[in-house]
């Protein structure tokens, strides 16, 4: 969000200094356009249950079942990786041919044995078993959000 609001800071400054010009409408365009996508398809929490992939982003959420869930795959680490000690990125679903990012940060342990757990019980077609499981150790994924992010059996 951070990147997307300073890219639309940047074009409004700019058409405001230079005016409707071709390169400050565009950077302004290109502003706008990232915080859209931010607002409405970059997850801010996502669960999972019985009824199947919940992403939470600013303002939607989507239930994504687990019929419609081909696989979960490990996305690239976010560019503080090395900073917070990230040694995986977080999980990708892939639906169909199309893939929406779950977690933007890898999961802790705990995390991940409970997902193995949930994808083993309710017995779905889900490629879930190739993934390497976090070092011991991981940060857990709320840790650096809001104390709401936290499971509720963990308050």
């Amino acid at each position: 969000m951070f990147g997307a609001t300073i890219l639309l800071a940047v074009g409004a400054f700019a058409v405001a200094v230079a005016g409707w010009r071709v390169i400050p409408t565009a950077i302004l365009v290109v502003g706008v356009i990232a915080v859209i996508v931010v607002l409405f398809d970059y997850p801010i929490a996502t669960t999972f249950d019985a009824r199947g992939v919940e992403r939470r982003m600013a303002f939607r959420r989507q239930l994504i079942p687990w019929d419609d869930v081909t696989r979960l795959v490990r996305s690239r680490p976010s560019f503080s990786f090395g900073v917070r000690k990230f040694t995986h990125g977080g999980f990708t679903a892939n639906v169909g041919r199309r893939r929406y990012l779950l977690v933007d940060q890898g999961e802790g342990l705990d995390e991940f044995d409970r997902l193995d757990t949930l994808v083993e019980d309710l017995d779905v077609d889900v490629a879930f078993d190739e993934i390497e499981p976090p070092r011991e150790g991981a940060t857990a994924t709320w840790t650096y959000r809001r104390r709401k992010w936290m499971p509720d059996d963990l308050g």
